[in-house]
């Protein structure tokens, strides 16, 4: 099974001022996501608005990835749907097309029991033969699974060995999978990722993640955090870190809003339209305030 370990940032589903899915500007992501340092890419996902793309965008967003990633990193493809019927087809078409691995969360609407949730990922799995995240994510998309659950599904699953852990005490959580995965075989089991936008990393690491997935907006930025700490070099990692919190807190708040703002500003995409109502839009001041906070990020770049 393959070994995924890293910053694996998410790509948002950019669009045209029509709203319109933006090609070009996917790709453009990919080519960002490669020469800032990311270890692998993710999309679509919750950070890529996937729950307001049609069937045909999604599978033209993967495929965009794959194509413009050409082997450089891994792409995992998010098939989180309604239905574990769905989530089949997408993953039969992600692993068809060439991405690396899948991730999905277990179908949405109506809250599926145990048994239905170790099926589904049993049936994604082996409609993709590649290897799973089983994103264990909150409510209302989400759901919240124990990590007693997240370990019988990779015990029953043939290609679930990943988890990524976003619920409440995410922390916890991931300390609690691992060592309840200890009755697995190493291959069954090969790492949980963190998400909430890469700001706990430095307390995920030390509970041995085997990386993060934030979305791509700095994902430079949280590279090197990832690398340096790789190195040994926690101090640095951690003064890195201290100064990238404040745009991480403001992601965190708003989500894709916030992704698109700054994916914008540096130059990646060309709109930063969101399509997902009822969320909060930057005003004047949230602006202003993104300014000054990426005025002070500008020097810890690498692209």
């Amino acid at each position: 099974m393959t070994q995924f370990r890293g910053i694996f940032g998410i790509l948002t589903a950019s669009y045209k001022e029509d709203m319109s899915l933006d090609e070009k500007s996917v790709r453009s992501q990919v080519d960002f996501c490669v020469k800032a340092g990311s270890h692998g890419i993710v999309v679509p996902v919750n950070a890529s608005e996937f729950i307001v793309l049609s069937d045909e965008e999604r599978k033209d967003i993967i495929r965009f990835t794959v194509e413009q990633a050409a082997g450089r990193v891994p792409v995992i493809a998010g098939v989180t749907t309604q239905s574990t019927y769905q989530s089949v087809e997408f993953a039969a078409y992600a692993g068809k097309i060439g991405a690396d691995g899948l991730i999905a969360m277990p179908p949405y609407g109506a809250r599926a029991t145990d048994d239905e949730i170790v099926e589904f990922y049993k049936r994604i799995g082996d409609a993709g033969r590649i290897p799973v995240f089983i994103q264990n994510y909150i409510p209302p998309v989400g759901t919240a699974m124990s990590p007693s659950l997240c370990v019988r599904i990779m015990q029953e699953a043939d290609y679930a060995s990943y988890i990524k852990e976003e619920t409440q005490y995410s922390s916890q959580v991931i300390t609690e999978i691992a060592r309840l995965a200890e009755i697995l075989p190493k291959e069954k089991y090969l790492g949980t990722m963190g998400g909430k936008a890469g700001r706990y990393l430095i307390d995920e690491y030390h509970r041995g993640v085997c990386g993060n997935m934030p979305a791509c907006d700095i994902v430079d930025i949280d590279a090197k955090i990832w690398n340096l700490l790789e190195e040994g070099k926690e101090k640095e990692a951690i003064a890195l870190y201290n100064q990238a919190i404040p745009l991480m807190n403001m992601e965190y708040m708003y989500g894709y809003v916030l992704y698109k703002a700054v994916l914008k500003k540096r130059g990646i995409i060309d709109c930063d339209s969101v399509r997902v109502p009822g969320g909060k839009r930057l005003d004047k001041f949230d602006y202003t305030e993104l300014d000054r906070i990426l005025k002070e990020l500008e020097p810890y770049y690498q692209v």
